[in-house]
């Protein structure tokens, strides 16, 4: 993959990881210490990590004395299991958000991470530019590979209620809600008022049956209404930088890898 149309961009992103992650904590915990050195040494996110290990206990002991904002970890570690994490991370601090770095084969690894609640998969080939900006907005990152795993685990489940259809205007909505815009941006994007997002966001939560907007976006994705890929090229309507030029780079980067 060629990231060269990303060079000129990545001032601004870097810029955006800075209002993004003002006043959040992040755990790192990755098996490949050479990559785990790299993240913690790019600014700004140095001086928001408050542990980086490479075990799993190492790890969860960092989650259970920071309770981080973030928890980013790594398939293999040097010790344990990085989704043997997550489930533990998700059950004592469910507020933190995991994001888990796996390959495209895991489909095991996928949807135990899916079912103990992980907010994002990562692939180790992919780029990684648009995931914290997701995961911290409250949506979910979950490339095809995953969410063809969560679609398996929603048809499993023979206690499925029926669901009322959602109109073409909620899907939209509910597109915004899972790449972690707020009901501002995402009435800007649509020309509507955040009001009437927000309405639009009650009537999906009441007709999925979901908890809460990151249930409901995780539902989405289970039912084959949203598409991370379809949503990341819609173009400027949901770019994640608030303008074309960005995500433009980064669809046209990854049009070249794939």
């Amino acid at each position: 993959m060629d990231l060269t149309p990303l060079l000129q961009n990545i001032p601004t992103l870097l810029d955006e990881y800075g209002k993004l992650l003002e006043g959040k904590t992040i755990v790192a915990c990755l098996g490949n210490t050479r990559w785990l050195g790299a993240f913690i040494c790019i600014n700004p996110i140095t001086e928001h990590v408050v542990g980086a290990s490479t075990t799993e206990e190492e790890g969860f002991h960092h989650v259970l004395q920071h309770r981080p904002h973030f928890l980013l970890v790594s398939e293999s570690l040097h010790e344990g299991a990085g989704v043997s994490l997550v489930r533990r991370a998700e059950r004592f601090h469910p507020d933190t958000r995991t994001i888990l770095i796996t390959n495209r084969e895991s489909t095991a690894v996928i949807g135990e991470a899916l079912e103990a609640g992980c907010d994002a998969i990562c692939f180790e080939t992919e780029d990684f530019t648009p995931v914290f900006r997701i995961v911290a907005g409250g949506g979910v990152y979950y490339p095809k590979e995953a969410a063809a795993v969560l679609r398996q685990q929603s048809h499993r489940r023979e206690d499925a209620p029926q669901l009322e259809s959602l109109t073409e205007r909620e899907v939209e909505v509910l597109t915004g809600v899972m790449l972690g815009l707020s009901n501002r941006n995402i009435g800007e994007r649509l020309y509507v008022s955040a009001e009437t997002v927000k309405t639009h966001v009650g009537n999906v939560i009441s007709k999925l049956q979901a908890r809460d907007r990151t249930h409901a976006a995780v539902l989405g994705v289970a039912l084959g209404i949203l598409s991370l890929e379809a949503a990341l090229n819609t173009g400027p309507a949901f770019s994640l930088w608030g303008d074309a030029s960005a995500s433009e780079a980064l669809s046209k980067a990854s049009a070249r890898g794939s």
